[in-house]
């Protein structure tokens, strides 16, 4: 009954083990911001078209295999879009 619950730990183990807590719990928000980051980038993007024959930049969200340029009126193909 004179026993303590109490584990024995050398100190360094113990800073050594909260030292690893915090860096891992801060890995793992920079892992979950990276991945938002980059799936807002990803959506942003997705609709983004430039025009073949003015190079105007446009965003189109229809699902119109053909998009129409506000400016020019020329139809573009999607998978031909330029990405830059």
């Amino acid at each position: 009954m004179g026993e303590s619950a109490v584990i024995p730990i050398l100190l360094q183990w113990l800073v050594f083990v909260c030292l690893l807590v915090f860096l891992c719990g801060i890995f793992f928000v920079w892992f979950c911001y990276e991945m938002s980051r980059r799936a807002r980038e990803r959506r942003a993007v997705r609709d983004r078209l430039r025009c073949a024959v003015c190079r105007m930049e446009f965003a189109d969200r229809t699902t119109d295999p053909l998009a129409t340029c506000p400016r020019c009126g020329s139809r573009n193909e999607r998978a031909l879009a330029d990405p830059h």
